[in-house]
């Protein structure tokens, strides 16, 4: 199973030693593909609709027809951890390959959003850019441990 992450950010993510410890911690058959793409030039004089467009064409570019798309994005569904093993479960039988697109500062283009198959937040609480792919990294292995039947996920 191949699952793709695509951030748009604006520098290396801080917490990257720490997502990939999550990752080592998946089976070896779930391969993790993580692309960090460069947010947009902002300035004064360019309007935010207009970085988010340019942000989509970029993550597009990364997206085949045939991937699960998945915005992150604060007015997305809100579902518990059960839910998202049930959800991963169900990617590994189908064959499904998942593609996680987690916006730049200024969220997600409408388009993006429409183009995925679900919009996805993961709380409604507000958290630093970097921390998402963070959280989602370990929601991802503490959703194949209840797969997997093991204590992690009572943690």
């Amino acid at each position: 199973m191949k699952i793709k992450i695509i951030t748009v950010t604006s520098k290396k993510n801080q917490f990257k030693d720490e997502i990939d410890r999550y990752f080592k911690l998946l089976p070896p058959f779930m391969k993790i593909e993580q692309l960090e793409l460069s947010i947009s030039k902002r300035s004064k004089q360019k309007a935010v609709q207009k970085n988010l467009e340019e942000e989509s064409i970029k993550i597009l570019s990364h997206v085949d027809p045939s991937d699960y798309l998945i915005s992150m994005d604060e007015k997305g569904k809100q579902i518990d951890t059960i839910q998202f093993s049930e959800w991963l479960k169900r990617w590994m039988d189908d064959g499904t390959r998942p593609t996680f697109v987690i916006g730049g500062p200024d969220g997600l283009a409408q388009s993006i959003k429409e183009k995925g198959n679900v919009s996805l937040s993961l709380s409604s609480l507000t958290y630093a850019h970097s921390m998402v792919p963070l959280i989602l990294a370990e929601q991802l292995y503490r959703a194949w441990s209840i797969i997997d039947n093991q204590p992690y996920h009572r943690s």
